[in-house]
Parts: structure tokens; sequence; C-alpha cells
């Protein structure tokens, strides 16, 4: 199958601040960020930086946190957020970009819908001078001023990883990977592929979900398991919601928690799967750090400032795009609670959520 992004052997990556861990480099890049001017005024006058904000969907819960935390950093530093939703829909996230460029915005961040397609809505602000940061999703193509993502290839490895450890590494293995138009479902494909590389399980399974659709993820999990009479050991799932799918698809089987499921984004629904035994592992960003460090790197780019990358990443246009990359961490059932009570942003779940007997999971 085709690839748009370029994997990179482990180690290969070029970094700029040599072998600083990537939870330190995180850091050393949030100091130096929050270290600019500490109004976030355009320079010649008083008005505020503006940053547009072109999200690729609001139908999944998870971008409300990004965009929480996005608004409460440009809350502290004086600028103004203007945010629109795609839902997933590229030409109405190009024309919202036009919109934002039309209300003279100093920064755009965007989630693109189609990584490919949203190539040129970037090459038109880079046009108009305005310094574009891709989140969470590469833009592919085009050259961009940074990108702010969280470390995908580590999803893809934890996954993996996860999955030869509950199945004592043989076994048929389904790779049921997210959509294609974007680098986050590439990367982690691509990872799961190179982790599981000369180890004895037997993939059957290995294709992307348009618009990580958990009903199309449930339909494939169903054939999947047809076709091979029920001998799956292991379904490495790109996200919560098809999980759930997955999950639905092996509980119509009787094979409810005996087979790897993994997920991303560590949702209460998942969290509570979790607990149930039904879902293996989740793989959680801490969304919070990632809007907040966006919308800091957006501040920096409308000044004119330099940004302190972790690493570059190839997105096929040719020059080296600077990244910030947000370090992720497995869930499973041994610290579900530990994440509802120290680790997951207010408001993202509660004890109630997942705990039918919340005393199972007292406050830290």
């Amino acid at each position: 199958m085709s690839r748009s992004i370029t994997v990179r052997p482990r180690g290969a990556r070029k970094r700029y601040l040599g072998a600083t861990s990537l939870a330190a480099v995180a850091v050393v890049g949030l100091v130096a960020l929050s270290g600019c001017a500490p109004a976030a005024d355009s320079g010649g006058d008083d008005s505020p930086i503006v940053i547009g904000v072109a999200m690729k969907t609001q139908l999944q819960e998870r971008w409300a946190f990004d965009v929480s935390a996005m608004q409460a950093e440009a809350d502290a530093q004086g600028a103004e957020l203007i945010v629109q939703y795609a839902n997933d829909d590229a030409t109405l996230q190009a024309s919202q970009v036009e919109n934002l460029l039309s209300q003279n915005i100093d920064a755009l961040i965007i989630v693109p819908v189609d990584d490919t397609a949203a190539a040129s809505s970037a090459a038109a602000a880079k046009r108009e001078g305005i310094p574009v940061m891709s989140y969470d999703i590469g833009v592919q193509g085009v050259v961009v001023d940074a990108f702010v993502i969280r470390n995908n290839g580590e999803v893809g490895q934890l996954q993996a990883e996860g999955a030869l450890e509950f199945t004592g590494g043989v076994g048929n293995y389904a790779l049921i990977g997210g959509d294609a138009a974007n680098d986050v479902a590439q990367a982690i494909n691509a990872n799961h592929v190179s982790t599981l590389e000369g180890t004895d399980v037997n993939i059957v399974f290995d294709e992307f979900t348009k618009n990580w659709d958990p009903a199309t993820a449930l339909a494939s999990a169903e054939n999947i398991l047809s076709t091979n009479n029920d001998d799956v050991a292991a379904f490495l799932t790109a996200n919560d919601g098809m999980a759930g799918g997955v999950i639905q698809a092996l509980q119509g089987r009787g094979l409810g928690g005996q087979v790897f499921v993994s997920g991303l984004d560590a949702t209460p629904s998942a969290l509570k799967l979790i607990l149930e035994g039904l879902q293996t592992l989740s793989v959680w960003t801490p969304i919070d750090q990632q809007g907040k460090i966006a919308v800091e790197t957006a501040l920096a780019l409308a000044r004119g400032e330099a940004i302190v990358p972790d690493e570059t990443v190839d997105n096929g246009s040719g020059t080296p795009i600077p990244a910030m990359l947000v370090p992720v961490q497995a869930i499973t059932i041994d610290n579900v609670c530990d994440f509802i009570n120290t680790i997951a942003p207010e408001g993202w779940v509660s004890v109630e959520d997942v705990y039918d007997d919340p005393s199972e999971c007292p406050a830290a």
C-alpha cells in the first residue's frame, strides 16, 4: 500500500539538541517559548496577535480539550483565537481557511482533514506572509513553519509491543489503521509493521479506515474473524473509537477479553472497557500540554522569533519541518486509576465515569 510519509529508522532523525531525552527537550522548548514577550502584541501597535485555528472536527470529544488548552494559553498571553471546525469535510476546511485569512490573522494552526488537500490552504497562507503550523496531523507536500504533534511512532510501537507481550509473540494479528489521508495513521501503522518485523506473528489484515470510523472497524473485525475462523490473537486498532467497534465484534462471538485490542486517546469509554478487561490498552497524549505548546509556537512564529524544535520531519516538501513532539504513555488496567486521578486534564474523565464502585479508585 502507498505511504505518504518517509519513515526513518530509529535513531536516524536529525536532532537540533543532541541526545537530550524527549521529555527534557519538550521542557526546554516550553521554557524557551515561555520566555518570549509577555504580551501577545503584534509589534507595531497595541492590537493582540490573532491566531486562526482550522480544526479537523468537533465530532470527536478530544478536540474540544485541545481547543480549551489553546484558548487558555491564548488568554494567558493576551492573544485572540478564532476557531473553525470542518467536521471531516476537506472542502469545507479549505473555505474556512479562506475565511480565517480574510480576518487578518497573524498565524494559522491547522489540523488537516486531508493532509494532502490541506497543502493548498497552507500555501495560500504562506503567500500572504502568514506563518503556518500543522497540529497533530501533518500537512503534506508544502513547506510549513512548524509541526506540533504527539510522538505517533511511539504510539504504534507501544501498541505493537503490548500485543507481543499479551500474545507471547505468536498468532494472527490484524492491523486496523486510521484514515490513510493523514500522517498520524500512516506513522502509527508504519511502526506497527516495523515493531512486528522479525517476530513470529502472522499479519492477516493490514488496512486503513476512512474517517477512523468505528462502524467500518466493526465490519472489518467481523470479516477478519470470519475469514480466519475466529483465530485472531490481536487487533492493533489505531484509536479508541475503532477499538470499541472491534470489541463489539469480539463480544458477538464470545471472544471478549480473550483477544488483544489497542486504542488511542484514553477516552472515558475506553478506560471503562480496559477496566472490564475488554480492551487491553490505550495510549494517552497530554493534549493539554500539546495545545499549550501550539499557541506558544504560533505566537513565536507570529513575532518572527526563533523556535526550538525537538527534531525535523519530512512532509514531502523537500524541506525539513521543525517539529515539537509530545511524548505519549500507555494506559492499561494497572494504571487506569492513577491516570484518572493524576494524569488526565480536568474534565476529561471522572472516577464515576469508569468505576461502578468509586471506592475502588480513591483520590490520590
